[in-house]
């Protein structure tokens, strides 16, 4: 189960590309809303997987349109583990794997 939090509690880092844009990714839970931090500006939402894995769904200024980044919680480091959840989380925004642009096991050493 997927839901929408206010804000996020914990770093996180980018673990998938999608071609689609924000709205489209996360438009049917939440609003999508602005915002900044170190990197740029961007609009998204945050969110936390099964009551306890937080993930930020974005699109900053800087990257290419029509592209969506799934950040997951920095702590998550085993690339099979984080292929399912990315797997889990396109589930839950009703998201097709074909969307999928990048993901970390394309290059998990990055």
């Amino acid at each position: 189960m997927i839901e929408p939090i206010r804000s996020l509690s914990v770093d996180v880092v980018p673990q998938a590309i999608i071609n689609l844009p924000v709205e489209a990714v996360i438009g049917r839970l939440t609003d999508v809303r602005r915002g900044s931090d170190d990197l740029d500006y961007f609009e998204g939402a945050s969110f936390k997987l099964n009551n306890k894995i937080e993930i930020a769904v974005r699109h900053y200024d800087g990257h290419d349109k029509g592209t969506t980044t799934i950040y997951i919680d920095r702590r998550e480091k085993s690339v099979e583990q984080i292929t399912r959840l990315i797997r889990m989380i396109l589930d839950e925004l009703h998201v097709p794997v074909k969307a999928l642009q990048w993901e970390r096991q394309n290059d998990p050493d990055l």
